[in-house]
């Protein structure tokens, strides 16, 4: 055994009650997808081989790490890896944003923000919910703000259901016109 696979081994230990060996695979826009690569006793839902992403702390990610369970959401076999690092920080945003400031079918919604990918999410969740969305002036006005940003910041089974919510769209095309921003910041990680 080379001493390179030794220390690497002595780096990374087994993961002890409720934690997960992540292997991370890609990286950008705030989170970053991975393989379990072992499960420690008492771990609920998760097995090797699952998909799974976590918040990108932007520090330098090793082969392997391990993380508390409650710090991992996973992720449906039907979402890339590259969908996931894409649109799923800016789909926890447009959904709560939708959520927050209700409309009616048919009602004419405005949607503000600075960031073109919360925008234009936001936009297309709110004309799947049956909002025509304009420019101008409307009856309507979804502003991102920094209070709607912090209410997807909540606790992790809040979390963890507004990304199945963000998931669900994805797989139903609510943003198959939303082409990703700055996906070239995403970063393949040796697998």
């Amino acid at each position: 055994m080379s001493t390179t696979a030794t220390a690497r081994r002595a780096v990374t230990p087994r993961p002890t009650a409720g934690r997960l060996r992540l292997r991370p695979t890609r990286r950008g826009r705030g989170f970053v997808v991975g393989i379990v690569d072992a499960a420690g006793p008492d771990t609920n839902g998760f097995a090797p081989r699952d998909r799974v992403t976590w918040r990108d702390t932007g520090e330098e990610l090793p082969e392997l790490l391990i993380m508390d369970q409650d710090d991992v959401l996973g992720v449906p076999s039907w979402i890339s890896d590259e969908q996931v690092v894409s649109y799923l920080g800016a789909g926890l945003i447009a959904r709560a944003l939708v959520r927050t400031r209700p409309f009616a079918r048919g009602e004419e919604v405005r949607v503000v923000s600075t960031d073109p990918l919360v925008r234009q999410m936001t936009a297309a969740w709110a004309s799947s919910l049956g909002a025509r969305v304009v420019d101008g002036s409307a009856a309507v006005r979804i502003q991102d703000d920094p209070q709607a940003r912090r209410s997807v910041a909540g606790s992790h089974g809040r979390l963890a259901q507004a990304a199945v919510e963000v998931f669900q769209a994805i797989r139903a095309g609510v943003f198959d016109h939303v082409k990703p921003i700055g996906a070239a910041r995403s970063r393949e990680l040796a697998a």
